[in-house]
C-alpha cells in the first residue's frame, strides 16, 4: 500500500526503468544532455568493477560527457551491499546532484531498487540483521528451500528472484521484517519519496529476445570469456551468480562450447526479461508512463511537462 501524500518541496528526479535491452542507457544519456542532468545507475551488477562487459556498462564514449553515478565502486568479493545501502548511498548522490544545480536521472533495470527508493522504503541503511537471518536460515532447515521463497511471495506476489536464490530471498525477508524498517509489520506501506517522473521502457517479447541474442555476440566478440576468466577467484560469489556470468561460470566450469553457453545466456535472458516486464509493468506511481518499442513521442512529452512545472 502507498501512503498518498504531498509532493511539494521534495526532491525532483526522473527515472527511467524497464527490462535488460530495452536501451535505457542510450535514452538516459539523451535526457541527461538535454536537461543538464547526471545519470545514477539502479543496476544491482553495473555496481561493481570488472564486471564491465557482462553487465553492460556503458563505455566513457557512450557516456557523453554525462556524469554515471554508483557504477564501479564494490569489489567483486563483497557479498554484503543490500537495497538498504543502495538507498542511502542514492539518496545522498541525488542531494548532491541537485546541490549543484542538475537534474538526477535514476535509470536501471533492478526494479527492487527502483521500487524502494522512490517509494522511500527505509530500513536505515543497516548490514545484515544476522539475528533475523538465523531465524529464517533456521526456517528453511526445518520446512524446506521453499518455505522462505513462499514466505517472500506472500509479502510480495511480484518479486522478480528465482526460488533458489536463497542468498537474495533471505535478505529481502531481512528488509521486509527487520524491526528497524519504519513502516508496519509487514514493511508493505511506502510513500511518495521524491517528486518524479517514471519512464517505463518496454517493447514486444520477440523484439527484445532479438536484442538480447545480439547483445550476447557482442559480448563474445568485445571478449566476455576473457572478462569472466580474469574474475576465477571471485566464481563463488554472490555477484557471479547474476544473468549472463553465471552461464559463463558453468560453461567454463563444463567445458561448454561458446555456442552452447550463448544458448544458455540466451535462455536465461528471456527469463530475466519476462520478470523484468511483469515488474515494472507492475510498478505503482501516479506519474508514469510507458515507452514502447522506442517511441518516445509520449515519454518526451512527460518529460517536457515535468521539467516546466515549479513545486
Amino acid at each position: 500500500m502507498v501512503q498518498k501524500d504531498s509532493i511539494k518541496n521534495k526532491e525532483r528526479i526522473i527515472v527511467i526503468g524497464g527490462p535488460t535491452c530495452v536501451k535505457k542507457s542510450d535514452y538516459a544519456v539523451d535526457i541527461a544532455l538535454k536537461y543538464n542532468g547526471e545519470v545514477i545507475s539502479a543496476d544491482s551488477v553495473q555496481l561493481y568493477r570488472k564486471l564491465d562487459i557482462g553487465s553492460g556498462k556503458l563505455t566513457k564514449e557512450e557516456m557523453r560527457g554525462v556524469p554515471h553515478h554508483l557504477m564501479d565502486f564494490l569489489d567483486p568479493e563483497d557479498n554484503s551491499y543490500s537495497v538498504a545501502l543502495y538507498i542511502k548511498d542514492a539518496k545522498r548522490t541525488i542531494t548532491d546532484i541537485i546541490s549543484r544545480g542538475k537534474i538526477p536521472i535514476i535509470v536501471g533495470g533492478t526494479g527492487f531498487y527502483i521500487n524502494a527508493l522512490i517509494h522511500g522504503f527505509n530500513c536505515g541503511g543497516s548490514g545484515p540483521n544476522h539475528t533475523l537471518r538465523l531465524r529464517l536460515e533456521g526456517l528453511e532447515a526445518k520446512y524446506g528451500k521453499n518455505y522462505l521463497f513462499d514466505m517472500l511471495t506472500r509479502i510480495n506476489k511480484d518479486t522478480t528472484l528465482h526460488p533458489n536464490d536463497k542468498v537474495r530471498i533471505i535478505r529481502q525477508l531481512e528488509l521486509y521484517l527487520s524491526p528497524t524498517c519504519d513502516n508496519d509489520e509487514s514493511a508493505s506501506v511506502y510513500h511518495n519519496a521524491y517528486d518524479a517522473v517514471l519512464i517505463i521502457m518496454d517493447a514486444d517479447r520477440n523484439k527484445l529476445d532479438e536484442y538480447a541474442e545480439k547483445r550476447i555476440n557482442g559480448m563474445f566478440e568485445a571478449g566476455i570469456i576473457n572478462e569472466v576468466k580474469g574474475l576465477e577467484r571471485y566464481f563463488n560469489c554472490r555477484c557471479m551468480e547474476t544473468v549472463g556470468y553465471k552461464e559463463i561460470v558453468n560453461g567454463l566450469l563444463c567445458n561448454k562450447s561458446d555456442e552452447e553457453i550463448k544458448a544458455d545466456m540466451l535462455m536465461a535472458y528471456h527469463k530475466l526479461i519476462k520478470k523484468q516486464q511483469t515488474f515494472f509493468r507492475w510498478l505503482q506511481w501516479d506519474n508514469k508512463t510507458i515507452l514502447y518499442n522506442w517511441d518516445r513521442t509520449e515519454a518526451d512529452k512527460k518529460i517536457a511537462e515535468f521539467m516546466s512545472k515549479t513545486n
